[in-house]
């Protein structure tokens, strides 16, 4: 009787094992594919990219397929809850990531409840703390950090005067918000005079540049996206506004700037966290490998930028994988591990995208540089700076 207790029992280990080592591994992901911020959409691409590289050229992950979905958010906070509650509920996947600051704020203690890791594309500081929400991670410094290092180079260049330029939204109006009520400004010996608030969706802002004329700044920093920086830029240039008394954050680097607006945009600065696309650095020999069967949507920074938060995904889902032999069938402990390798992760090579990664923060590099447009191409002008 024992022996074949013994038996059923090892026959039940097996099956789960075998079954263990043939599982996929779901990750889920939604960007704005379509709609207003559709521009940056490079990021959303990468990581979905990156997932498929490792599916073709080694298998997935430790020889387990990585089933990749990606989404469609369209910038609709309504339709972001939606996609989360799918990928949290519908997909079970072990990782998930994320748009938009808005759908972020609103779905951080629902992130905590549901414990699983999850990769923000906000770099908004109100969702990035370790001890209040340990599963949300990011990729690089916050907006407020980046605002600062803008300030920082300014103060150290002799000007005075800022004006702040935002967005109508969260991911504008929050982080502007942050550093004023900082003091930072002040500390720095900089002088705010005006803070200005402008559709997301604007297509004239000829009114809110002649105002920043009449006020004499040294410089306007622009929390926005590019969508709304070609529109600054354009108007800026009709009333003799140059480009570069203008800096913006990294979702301000696109080749559409240089484009569409051509030598106007000349002397534009804006933060730079993830290197470019086409860079001479390692992740671009995977990239181009990629490239020789597949079709990149984006070949921008931010397609850099999804890269890099892939290459750090995969890896804390390998080390889980490894430690527990296999892939967990329960994935409420799936994801707890993932989140615990992830915080762990320590010295994670990107490919040159980033400096080496430490992800006890939460956000990996704190680095960041500052580049100018220089005849159509971002060309940096600063070594990489610290933000901590």
């Amino acid at each position: 009787m024992k022996i074949r207790l013994i038996s059923v029992a090892v026959g039940a280990f097996l099956s789960s094992a075998v079954s263990a080592m043939a599982a996929d591994i779901s990750v889920c992901m939604w960007g704005t594919i379509t709609g207003p911020d559709a521009l940056v959409n490079g990021m959303t691409y990468g990581t979905y990219d990156y997932f498929q590289f490792l599916n073709q050229t080694q298998g997935g992950i430790e020889g387990h397929k990585v089933k990749v979905l990606l989404l469609d958010g369209r910038y609709k906070l309504d339709e972001e809850q939606k996609l989360y509650r799918r990928c949290v509920g519908e997909e079970n996947a072990v990782f998930v990531k994320g748009w938009s600051t808005g759908a972020v704020k609103a779905l951080r203690d629902q992130i905590q409840s549901d414990a699983v890791p999850f990769m923000t594309d906000s770099h908004a500081s109100q969702v990035l703390d370790p001890e209040k929400m340990p599963f949300i991670f990011m990729s690089g410094a916050t907006y407020e950090q980046q605002m600062i290092i803008g300030l920082q180079w300014l103060a150290k260049k002799g000007g005075k005067r800022v004006v702040l330029v935002h967005a109508n939204n969260e991911y504008g109006r929050a982080p502007v918000e942050v550093v004023r009520k900082s003091g930072e400004i002040a500390k720095l010996g900089l002088e705010l005079v005006d803070q200005i608030e402008i559709p997301f969706d604007a297509q004239d802002l000829t009114g809110q540049v002649l105002r920043i004329k009449n006020l004499k700044p040294d410089l306007v920093y622009v929390q926005a996206s590019t969508p709304q920086l070609l529109v600054i830029l354009r108007d800026a240039a009709k009333v003799g506004l140059p480009a570069s008394l203008f800096m913006g954050n990294m979702y301000n680097i696109s080749p559409a700037i240089p484009e569409q607006l051509g030598a106007s945009a000349d002397g534009f600065r804006a933060i730079q966290v993830h290197s470019d696309f086409g860079a001479d650095i390692p992740a671009m020999v995977d990239i181009k490998k990629f490239a020789e069967t597949n079709k990149i949507e984006k070949k921008d920074p931010y397609y850099m930028k999804g890269w890099y938060e892939g290459i750090a995904m995969a890896a804390a889902i390998r080390n889980a994988v490894k430690k527990a032999g296999g892939v967990p069938e329960d994935i409420a402990a799936f994801r707890k591990s993932v989140r615990n390798e992830m915080e762990a992760l320590k010295g994670l090579d990107t490919g040159g995208i980033t400096p080496v990664v430490d992800y006890a923060n939460h956000q990996g590099s704190t680095q960041a540089r500052i580049v100018e447009i220089k005849g159509a191409t971002y060309v940096p002008i600063s070594d990489w700076i610290d933000a901590k």
